[in-house]
């Protein structure tokens, strides 16, 4: 009988441990591709992305590309607190008062602006709660010639040439270790730093 469970007892390790390795895998990077869906289609290739002007069949110039919309317009205070900020529907609407009325996601905006309610954005570059990040300790470090060490795509990726924003990064512990690590950004390692 003692033969018998024998294969038994080497399966449950065995076992236990590949779903152990499993967890470890899909919690690795969990959120990479995560692209909630908003309240409003807001298309950032068509926003932030640069314009590309071309002569149409009629001789006239029309942008086939973006508005070149920097992404401080819209999103606040990166380099002055730890937060940046979800665009808010008062900025929105200093373009959308007058441009772009007969869009649909445009009419939705402006319902919200109408009834003074925030536009309920659901945030996609989100870390753990256990993790301390400040948008402004990395975006006002600088190099010793005096050049941003790091810039909004360095971690954002090109969200300007998708029209949905997606997590495209890892956004993990070991990817902002990574980071850490490198020479040029004689940045601290400390578990402190990230973990209050």
């Amino acid at each position: 009988m003692s033969q018998a469970r024998t294969p038994m007892r080497k399966l449950i390790p065995l076992g236990l441990l590949a779903v152990v390795v499993l967890i470890g895998v899909l919690m690795a990077n969990p959120r990479q591709g995560y692209a909630p869906k908003q309240p409003i289609l807001f298309q950032h290739s068509k926003m932030a992305a640069e314009p590309d002007w071309q002569t149409d069949a009629s001789g006239n110039e029309v942008n086939l590309g973006g508005y070149g919309i920097p992404c401080r317009y819209c999103h606040t205070m990166p380099y002055e607190g730890r937060h940046s900020t979800l665009p808010s529907t008062d900025i929105c609407m200093n373009c959308h008062s007058t441009v772009g009325q007969d869009k649909e996601w445009v009419l939705v905006l402006k319902d919200f602006w109408e009834r003074g309610e925030p536009i309920p954005w659901i945030k996609v570059h989100d870390l753990p709660d256990f993790v301390y990040y400040d948008h402004s300790a990395h975006l006002n470090s600088v190099d010793d010639a005096g050049e941003p060490k790091l810039d909004c795509v360095d971690c954002h990726m090109d969200v300007e040439n998708h029209a949905v924003v997606e997590v495209q990064t890892k956004f993990n512990m070991s990817w902002c270790l990574d980071c850490h690590r490198k020479p040029e950004m004689a940045a601290p390692t400390d578990c402190v730093t990230c973990h209050r």
